[in-house]
């Protein structure tokens, strides 16, 4: 399949590791250049160095905290200023909190918030003015299952996916005769180093050793298995190329078959 993607531009939050890692690479396979961003400098120039070595694409990485305003204004400033356009936004940055309404404070809940949404709205309100200039653009937004159908002990990533969700269906809508498109993914248990962190916990936590828990997890799927990070990314080059065109407002349920009968 001809994706169109080639000689586009990328911004990728939450690229050093996991899925935007997964979705970094898949889109510098497709010939994409690409903006990198995370807060860990070590992990992002490791990822940068794969891609050059890998990949005949141009790629930059910056050191950079989503949750501060002025980190993702220098992140969408360096981008434009070395690649001159910006075609792709993907909002990935963010990660995984476990447990329930007495297991997490405000500071925690701050943390998701800013990291996880408000960084989404405020890259896409920094990018969008770029891309209406271009004559068009796609924003990817990276929630979860939990946003659709909230999940026990995942409450706050439950609240946060689902306010992702509803953002990327409004703003698709209010974008969509700009050409620009703006649709979501949403990932289940996928093979990342948070989920193993967190069932690893959990296993501790019950006294039972880590591949039990990660059976019982594995048979909520009907696939019986969790994701890997490159089936989420897969998901996210569709929608970035030419064929995903007329699909706006949408989710991709990277799921495994456990919500059927949706795209």
């Amino acid at each position: 399949m001809n994706t169109g993607l080639h000689g586009k531009t990328a911004i990728v939050t939450g690229s050093s590791k996991g899925i935007g890692k997964a979705i970094a690479l898949a889109f510098a396979n497709e010939g994409v250049r690409l903006t990198l961003c995370a807060r860990n400098e070590n992990l992002l120039t490791q990822t940068e160095n794969e891609i050059k070595d890998r990949f005949h694409t141009e790629v930059i990485s910056i050191k950079a905290n989503v949750a501060k305003l002025n980190d993702i204004k220098r992140t969408v400033n360096k981008t434009l200023n070395k690649f001159k356009r910006i075609d792709i936004l993907v909002n990935n940055a963010g990660s995984l909190a476990y447990g329930g309404i007495d297991e997490f404070d405000d500071k925690l809940f701050e943390e998701h918030l800013f990291t996880r949404l408000l960084s989404a709205i405020r890259f896409a309100k920094e990018v969008i003015p770029i891309m209406k200039r271009q004559g068009g653009g796609k924003i990817i937004n990276i929630a979860g299952i939990n946003g659709v159908f909230p999940e026990q002990k995942f409450l706050i990533n439950s609240m946060i996916n689902g306010a992702i969700l509803n953002f990327t269906r409004a703003l698709a809508l209010e974008l969509a005769s700009d050409k620009i498109n703006v649709n979501a993914v949403n990932p289940f248990y996928t093979n990342t180093e948070q989920t193993i962190q967190i069932f690893n916990s959990l296993a501790v936590k019950e006294n039972i050793p880590y591949e039990e828990i990660i059976n019982r997890f594995s048979k909520i799927v009907p696939m019986s298995r969790f994701a890997s990070p490159d089936d989420v990314a897969f998901a996210v080059v569709y929608l970035a190329s030419d064929s995903a065109n007329f699909l706006t407002g949408i989710s991709i349920n990277v799921n495994g078959g456990i919500i059927s009968g949706t795209l």
